[in-house]
């Protein structure tokens, strides 16, 4: 078993989920491990842009039977645990990234067809308008997609058509979402469910939030981080109202 000094803690986490997906899809991994494999292919690609915490290592290490901690050590194969025969081994002064040729090009999201069980899913986001006033608009983003699965929104009964992602910008919901957050909606359901959270076009701004309906046609918006972001009152139509985007049904946060 190495020791941590010798390699960053991520590179070691990362390499380890490279053997444990050897010989797997993505796709299939990621339904084991109860996460997306958008956020796999966020953690192992060439130029990862996330990486593998404390929560989402140990989830991986309870679903494989391994003990707590083992993502966190450089594991020679004769050494491996007999459920991860197929870790990497790297060598001293090697990354994950190093090491990355030896791995299925499967697992990497560029270039790489759709599995049976993946859907790519249109991004929202807030862009300027084009007469450079500072106004924005919330639009779905063509040139970024995400990855998802198709037994995660079977699960959650939403349809393949009716889902796009975005990610969540600011504290306002923590703990519950954290800024960077990736988040899914729903939006075949735009009717208000009391307490459930949304994806809202707020005068050009992306918004998620908790939505409560009242008297009078009125909408109570509420932040999970209510000290810093109290509740506000706004009409539900009109042209100050919130444009409801749909039902966030699911979201990841990230250690």
């Amino acid at each position: 078993m190495g020791n941590l000094c010798a390699m960053d803690i991520y590179e070691i986490r990362k390499a380890n989920l490279l053997g444990l997906m050897r010989g797997r899809t993505r796709a299939a991994c990621a339904e084991r491990w109860d996460t997306s494999g958008s956020t796999l292919s966020q953690i192992t690609s060439a130029n990862a842009v996330r990486n593998l915490g404390d929560r989402l290592a140990r989830k991986i290490e309870a679903a494989e039977g391994l003990p707590p901690g083992w993502m966190d050590h450089i594991h020679e194969r004769k050494d491996a645990n007999p459920a991860a025969s197929n870790i990497i081994s790297l060598r001293p002064g090697k990354s994950a990234e190093d090491e990355i040729k030896f791995v299925d090009t499967e697992i990497v999201e560029d270039g790489r067809p759709l599995s049976y069980d993946e859907v790519e899913l249109p991004m929202y986001r807030e862009v300027e308008f084009s007469a450079g006033d500072g106004r924005t608009q919330v639009v779905e983003n063509g040139g970024h997609k995400m990855r998802f699965s198709l037994s995660r929104l079977a699960r959650a009964g939403v349809q393949p058509h009716n889902a796009a992602c975005a990610t969540a910008n600011g504290t306002s919901m923590e703990t519950t979402i954290m800024n960077g957050s990736p988040i899914a909606i729903d939006k075949g359901c735009r009717h208000v469910i009391d307490g459930k959270i949304y994806a809202l076009d707020h005068g050009g701004l992306l918004r998620i939030k908790r939505l409560y309906r009242l008297p009078n046609g009125a909408l109570r918006i509420v932040s999970d981080n209510s000290d810093e972001y109290p509740a506000e009152i706004n009409p539900m139509r009109g042209p100050d109202a919130p444009r409801i985007i749909g039902r966030v049904f699911w979201w990841e946060n990230f250690d």
